[in-house]
């Protein structure tokens, strides 16, 4: 199910936080523990019910040995125990999502002719698995308690996180549902929670939507026209992609942590002013926070972190970059995407003097890098980023920027455009370049103007922001009629 569609904004939204604080009122909270477990799974089997044996299947599976770590004292024990489960979780997660890109692999390159029917992959499976081994690892480290089923059950498949994260720890969520002090809605946390889901939502509708009109329309058709692409065009779109990136996800999070609140819970913040980095380090504190946190605390660090010397440092930092990378898919784009940030990041370890003096140009500088980086991320293949790549160097200009604007075909657009193409058609080049213009300066302000909280925390619940708040969700709402899934989905 989709945070932008009609029915979920109009009928299990409502239908969830009604139950939720109705079952809340009665003594024991048992029933609204279930009614949340039961909604969560509609939430996941609505897209596709054939996933759910999938997450069920890997919720018992760990609950399970979360029992037998309660059980048995043994340190030898625990620790086998610990590895079946581990590898469990990760015989799960290759299966569905790497070993289709095993076998091609190996049919490339042991020149061998292995066919298997393509499997799907289920939503969210790397989010919730993840999520299931760090809790796993704080059992076996004991480091958290074993909950009931269904407090477990309720802690994974939490709806407003189980796709897309953020990757939630049981220390953040377990103890909010088990405090008797949310059973009551609180006013003030309801209101900043549904704040922050319209500003998400408008992310996600009004400005990633429409930047990937202009990406996809250069990204889908590279093999048909690489030879017209120019260098300035490629690296609009690359900025575009950013962008659009950056909406979608940070928007995604946004409408969770408003859910969350709405619910009387707070989830961790996934982002913090990302493209304000002024170094890669920096950009990874900021950007998908959750995943770097989980990344440094159950790999980086058991491998030793920075405690073993710069060369152990830098091979952990390469191996954690490397897991990232195929964490996001199944493609040798992505494993690159992730090496050149962890080259990067070694970099940055073993010559941190090396920098601009401004912190202007440092932005800058880093900007440009993980713009081109994340440009092989959005590629179908290596062939196809080198393909951008090298227009993107050694062809400045064709023209081919017209035809790129031109693609932004919005209804809000729908009657100007019309009007030009009756009276003035030869201006109507101008007017997709102006509408073109004119998103990227509102996304590059909205990008300049901070975090969700800092604006919701500034203006409260003024008239002026009430004003523009109800504006932003009526547009939204119209525009949900164009529907999209969102990017991380596919991750």
């Amino acid at each position: 199910m989709l945070f932008n569609s009609v029915f979920f904004l109009t009928v299990f939204l409502p239908l969830s936080l009604l139950g939720w604080y109705m079952l809340q009122k009665l003594e024991d909270p048992v029933y609204a523990k279930i009614f949340l477990f039961a909604m969560s799974l509609w939430f996941y089997g609505y897209y596709n019910i054939r996933y759910l044996w999938v997450l069920v299947g890997s919720l018992f599976f760990n609950f399970l040995f979360s029992i037998i770590l309660e059980k048995i004292r043994a340190k030898r024990l625990r620790q086998g125990l610990f590895l079946i489960g581990l590898f469990g979780n990760i015989g799960l997660l290759f299966y569905f999502k790497y070993f289709g890109f095993f076998l091609d692999n190996c049919n490339y390159f042991l020149h061998t002719n292995i066919q298997i029917e393509k499997i799907a992959l289920p939503l969210g499976i790397s989010f919730f698995t993840f999520q299931q081994i760090s809790f796993l690892a704080d059992r076996y480290s004991e480091k958290a308690p074993h909950y009931s089923f269904l407090d477990y059950a309720c802690f994974i498949t939490y709806f407003p996180q189980l796709i897309a994260g953020p990757i939630v720890l049981h220390s953040e969520l377990v103890p909010q549902l088990l405090d008797r002090r949310n059973r009551k809605p609180d006013v003030e946390m309801f209101f900043d929670g549904f704040t922050l889901f319209i500003l998400g939502l408008s992310k996600k509708v009004l400005l990633a939507d429409t930047l990937a009109l202009l990406v996809n329309s250069v990204y889908d058709n590279i093999a048909i026209i690489p030879y017209y692409i120019d260098g300035f065009s490629g690296w609009i779109t690359i900025i575009c992609y950013m962008l659009e990136l950056y909406f979608d996800f940070s928007g995604y999070s946004d409408m969770a942590r408003g859910i969350g609140k709405m619910f009387g819970f707070q989830l961790p913040e996934n982002f913090h002013s990302p493209l304000h980095a002024d170094s890669v380090r920096d950009f990874w504190r900021r950007w998908h926070m959750t995943l770097t946190r989980f990344l440094t605390t159950y790999i980086y660090i058991p491998l030793g972190g920075n405690q073993k010397g710069r060369l152990r440092q830098c091979l952990n930092t390469m191996l954690v970059f490397l897991i990232s990378g195929l964490w996001h898919g199944a493609n040798w784009t992505f494993i690159i995407w992730g090496l050149l940030h962890g080259i990067a990041m070694v970099w940055e370890t073993c010559f941190p003097r090396l920098r601009f003096r401004s912190k202007r140009l440092n932005r800058l500088v880093t900007f440009l890098y993980v713009t081109l980086t994340f440009s092989i991320f959005r590629s179908d293949s290596l062939s196809q980023s080198a393909t951008l790549l090298r227009r993107m160097f050694t062809i400045p200009w064709t023209g081919y920027f017209v035809s790129f604007c031109r693609s932004l075909q919005l209804a809000e657009t729908f009657i100007p455009t019309r009007i030009l193409q009756m009276q003035a058609p030869v201006l109507l080049n101008l007017f997709y370049i102006f509408c073109v213009i004119l998103l990227l300066v509102t996304s590059h302000l909205l990008v300049r103007g901070g975090r969700a909280e800092e604006w919701i925390a500034r203006n409260g619940g003024t008239t002026r922001s009430l004003i523009i708040l109800a504006f932003l969700f009526v547009w939204s709402t119209i525009s949900l009629s164009e529907v999209s899934t969102f990017l991380y989905f596919n991750f």
